[in-house]
């Protein structure tokens, strides 16, 4: 009973202490807010970050819901400590209005996702208003 009770002790702590060695994405800021905008314009910004794990950060994929928005991250290993960023392209031609969009960091990272996201207003552009005209 007692060697039991070690052997499952020794096997929890080592799960605990396994799951410590990990990535950590930390941004500098999580929510972007552009100025207002006239629609057609595209605005570029990043995102800064650093691993603040102890293992490699690998960023596997960024997923968005628009088409309007276009995320490049970078394709190598961040080393402990180290610092990158996030560049995103989101082309106003085609939304107006408020909009709040939200981008999702698939990493190696101890969580499954983590989220950053960009908001602001965009004026009624030339090509709304032109393609409003055909139809």
């Amino acid at each position: 009973m007692r060697v039991t009770s070690i052997i499952i002790l020794l096997f929890a702590f080592g799960i605990a202490a396994f799951g410590q060695n990990k990535a950590a994405i930390t941004f500098e800021e999580t929510v972007i807010k552009f100025p207002k905008t006239q629609g057609g314009d595209v605005l570029n910004f990043s995102y800064p970050f650093k691993n603040t794990g102890t293992e490699p950060l690998i960023i596997e994929n960024i997923k968005v819901a628009c088409t309007c928005t276009k995320p490049v991250w970078p394709k190598h290993p961040i080393m402990p400590g180290k610092s990158d960023s996030i560049t995103v392209e989101f082309d106003t031609k085609k939304v107006w209005g408020w909009q709040e969009k939200e981008l999702r960091i698939y990493s190696n990272a101890s969580d499954a996702y983590t989220s950053v996201y960009f908001k602001g207003n965009v004026k009624k552009g030339e090509y709304v208003k032109k393609e409003r005209e055909k139809k």
